[in-house]
């Protein structure tokens, strides 16, 4: 067997570099997760997993490590604060969270935990999300922003919590917005605390570049600006406008288009600072990018810049600006969600079964004792036989010429269903024999470069897609997927996932590689002993909340887990996925109900002599359990 170490699984899956030091392998083969980049503390993920199901916490198992959050909150401070004293500057920085990227209730609240030290806010945009918040800040000093469209619902209850002690900023987002706010404070005689987020004409990059720019969906424009100024001045609230906030998109891939806006935002707080508005904060938005699959690159699921360099920019440009116009810095806000929670969570499942070539008949008999092969097979089984090194192209070419070929003669009727499996087996063989060869080449051949594509072998894996990471299959995103187990031993399937909705498009074909996207995942051949389990690591961001109930699969399991130094983990919450009753009462079905309706027909099919007692109690035993089980797949 080819020797194959950890390092290698390392290089092939780019673990290290969109890792950022969470991730590792140890010495048995096994995916680790570290509480901070490159500790010496590490969990082995394969055995959490076996010990999760020896407590009968089936898979797909989300995963939530919450001192990698913790990490990630000190990190993005870390830097800012490294900046700030590079830079000499004179004022602060604080982060918020914006629940909209994860508002499951033990995120947010280990993010208010963990971020107390660090004076984190939380950013909501919604009715919803105000409530949550407020909850949060209930009997604590934790600061809130609101942004996004607000009713005078909205508005009422913002001015009464302040007026009774809570801190709360309303980001003003349009005219008519400002007009609503000025109308109720003045009503119920409570002095808003406010902010303006402007339209800047610098945009983002990637998917999310629609955020920024002056067709943004929110924020003024310029002129609306300095119309709210007078606005605010007429109604003597021009002081309590302490905030300047814009923002120009998620997942900003080029580091320059950041630096652009912080010149123009930062140019528009000094302006405003000249003309009488007394601002003490400048908050820049969220952005800051992930690095999906570890190119570094500006390509949308990767990002060209770090922690350290952006929160360096964003300080040295505002100060720049702010020196040269005469006017104090502010405080900086950022609102870094998705850099925040990607990395903490990781969705561990079983693959149930494959559709690999080892289930199929082995034809090499068959092929040496026939009399007679139909000139098409015959034509591959010669190729199959001769080919070597140096007649690659042609017997490749002539390999898919063939293959066409065999399928058209079937189709008129020249060849019949056994010749037809001969042809498609001897094709597969042939690709394989060409791909051993391959591998050693350097440089492969142009026209060789994709044709491992035909050897891509469906993993069909007990999650759904569309609940546990929608964003790959809505928007192609990628998501690092590794076995965590057997890293030690070379993978030697090019393998597709496959989900367990009923839907064609419930299929990962994009992977992160060696060298940035690739179009199948390097996987070990399953043995029919084993548990072979893979990971799909920084979900954390968007995807936990986004899930759809694609076929009614719900949420996966959930088990929050801290690190231990003695006993290397402690399990600190377990939350239980939703079970068949509870998928259905999404969809206004009713549990009770069913079995009524169900049970009600079965004693009248009794009465007739339809079927017996027993097999209708049997029957109903059955459905009672189904809707009180896991809606995943089990034994």
């Amino acid at each position: 067997m080819e020797r194959w170490s950890i390092k290698d699984s390392a290089r092939v899956y780019n673990m290290d570099n969109w890792g950022d030091g969470f991730f590792s392998i140890n010495r048995k083969g096994n995916v680790c997760v570290h509480p901070s980049p490159h500790s010496k503390y590490a969990i082995d993920v394969r055995a959490l997993v076996d010990d999760l199901i020896k407590r009968k916490i089936k898979p797909p198992i989300l995963l939530r490590f919450m001192n990698v959050l913790q990490g990630r909150i000190a990190a993005i401070n870390r830097a800012f604060t490294y900046a700030i004293e590079e830079n000499s500057y004179p004022a602060g920085y604080q982060t918020f969270y914006p629940i909209k990227v994860n508002q499951q209730r033990q995120v947010v609240e280990a993010i208010a935990e963990f971020g107390k030290r660090h004076r984190i806010g939380l950013e909501v945009g919604s009715k919803p999300e105000l409530v949550a918040a407020i909850s949060f800040a209930t009997g604590k000093n934790l600061p809130i922003i609101c942004n996004g469209y607000k009713d005078n619902d909205f508005i009422e209850t913002v001015l009464y919590a302040n007026r009774i002690g809570y801190d709360i900023t309303i980001v003003v987002e349009k005219l008519f917005e400002l007009e609503k706010i000025i109308g109720l404070a003045k009503q119920v005689g409570i002095m808003p605390k406010l902010g303006i987020r402007v339209k800047l004409s610098s945009k983002g990059t990637g998917k999310w570049a629609t955020s920024g720019g002056s067709d943004a969906k929110f924020g003024l424009k310029i002129s609306e600006l300095l119309a709210a100024i007078d606005l605010l001045r007429d109604n003597d609230l021009l002081n309590q406008v302490k905030l300047l906030h814009f923002h120009i998109g998620s997942q900003i891939t080029k580091i320059d288009r950041i630096k652009s806006a912080l010149k123009e935002g930062a140019r528009i707080y000094a302006e405003m600072r000249k003309i009488g508005v007394n601002l003490e904060y400048l908050d820049v938005g969220g952005g800051l990018g992930v690095d999906y699959d570890g190119s570094k690159s500006s390509y949308f699921s990767s990002v060209n810049y770090s922690i350290d360099e952006y929160a360096n920019d964003v300080i040295y440009q505002v100060k720049t600006v702010c020196d040269e116009a005469g006017v104090p810095c502010p405080n900086i806000i950022s609102e870094s969600g998705r850099a925040t929670v990607a990395h903490y969570s990781v969705l561990v499942t079983n693959i149930l079964n494959t559709n690999t070539q080892n289930s199929l008949p082995d034809y090499d008999e068959v092929l040496e004792q026939a009399d007679k092969l139909s000139p098409t097979v015959e034509r591959l089984y010669d190729i199959y036989k001769s080919l070597d090194r140096h007649s690659l192209r042609e017997d490749y070419h002539d390999a898919l010429q063939l293959i066409q070929e065999a399928v058209s003669l079937f189709n008129l009727g020249y060849l019949t269903l056994h010749d037809r499996a001969l042809a498609e087996w001897l094709c597969t063989k042939i690709f394989l024999k060409i791909n051993g060869i391959v591998e050693r080449l350097r440089p492969v051949p142009e026209e060789l470069q994709s044709f491992q594509l035909n050897l891509r072998q469906t993993y069909f894996a007990n999650f759904s897609l569309f609940q546990s990471v929608p964003d790959a299959w809505a928007i192609d995103q990628l998501f690092p997927i590794v076995p965590i187990q057997r890293m030690n031993q070379k993978p030697t399937v090019m393998a597709t996932i496959a989900d367990i909705t009923c839907d064609s498009d419930g299929e990962i074909s994009s992977f992160v590689g060696e060298q940035g996207r690739t179009k199948y995942l390097p996987l070990h051949k399953v043995h029919s002993d084993e548990e072979y389990y893979i990971g799909f690591f920084m979900i954390g961001a968007y995807q936990e909340i986004l899930g759809d109930m694609h076929n009614l699969f719900g949420d996966t399991n959930a088990v929050h887990i801290t690190f231990n130094k003695k006993t290397s983990y402690k399990i600190d919450t377990v939350i239980s996925g939703d079970a068949t009753w509870e998928s259905l009462k999404y969809v206004q079905y009713k549990g009770p109900e069913i079995l009524k309706q169900v049970r009600d027909t079965l004693e009248k099919n009794v009465a007739l002599k339809k079927v017996s007692f027993e097999e209708t109690s049997h029957f109903i035993e059955l459905l009672d359990k189904m809707l009180v089980s896991y809606t995943y797949l089990g034994e």
